[in-house]
């Protein structure tokens, strides 16, 4: 069944971009737990080292440093590591491992 395209484009409307809405999740987490997940999920298609690097250096970049991080925090970081995954493996795998480690991080607040 294909979409309704004039559904597709009110839904599109409401957002600021066109794609898939993210999952939405209210944390409650220390930075390092955060790290600690995003590594977990890109670990597997970078190396754990450089998925480690990688986060570790956006979150300076962010000044992100505290231990607690906000949601904003989260968003930015996951837009910067989703930024360096599109050379190493292309726009749509690294919407698929963003979307994931997403998926990680609401798992990880629901467990607490």
């Amino acid at each position: 069944m294909k979409p309704c395209p004039s559904r597709q484009a009110a839904a599109a409307a409401l957002r600021l971009t066109a794609g898939r809405a993210f999952l939405t999740f209210r944390l409650d987490m220390t930075t390092t737990e955060a790290v600690e997940a995003m590594v977990k999920v890109m670990g597997p298609y970078i190396g754990d080292t450089m998925a480690r690097s990688a986060t570790e250096a956006h979150c300076q970049k962010l000044g992100i440093a505290g231990p607690a991080v906000t949601h904003e925090q989260v968003e930015a970081l996951l837009g910067k590591l989703g930024g360096g995954l599109n050379i190493f493996l292309g726009r749509d795998k690294s919407a698929s491992v963003i979307a994931e480690a997403r998926s990680a991080l609401a798992a990880l607040e629901g467990r607490r």
